[in-house]
């Protein structure tokens, strides 16, 4: 069954996983476990954030077993553009420019994020600086289409 949460929308996660149908944990797990076995990952991800993604679903889990949850995110993952700041985490916004940037601080929509309970798994490729409608990036990786590797994704975020 866990791989079949891979499929479901935010919402729906959030909603079994209040139901106790989905641990938070093992969610992080799942997902990270599909990232690291994707034959595209490094050109999907330009960073994943292991520790940080399986902390902030332990402590998700933790708040779910005790009836604390934060709300209806609570626990489900999410992954950033490598454009919002995340603290000790690289952010370079697809620029040759940024490489080696490494914030100190969240993004404030990262910390609301983080406050509400998602998950980070990490940072998502984009098109430099946000400024191609294709998606296409020839500085750092162009993310693939999953659905055809030979087309570009499309969009800033590149799909």
């Amino acid at each position: 069954m866990s791989q079949e949460w891979l499929y479901l929308s935010a919402s729906e996660l959030g909603r079994c996983i209040g139901k106790g149908e989905i641990d938070p944990l093992r969610l992080t797990e799942v997902y990270l476990e599909a990232i690291d076995g994707h034959p595209l990952r490094d050109r999907i991800y330009a960073r994943v954030t292991h520790d940080r993604a399986l902390a902030e679903a332990g402590a998700a889990s933790a708040r779910a077993a005790s009836g604390q949850r934060l709300g209806l995110l609570d626990g489900v993952p999410i992954s950033w553009k490598d454009l919002f700041d995340t603290a000790g985490i690289g952010t370079e916004a697809g620029t040759a420019y940024f490489r080696g940037r490494v914030p100190e601080r969240d993004a404030m929509v990262v910390q609301n994020a983080t406050a509400a309970g998602l998950v980070c798994l990490g940072k998502t490729h984009m098109s430099e600086l946000a400024f191609s409608g294709l998606g296409y990036n020839p500085i750092t990786a162009t993310p693939p289409c999953v659905n055809d590797e030979a087309a570009v994704p499309g969009g800033s975020s590149s799909g």
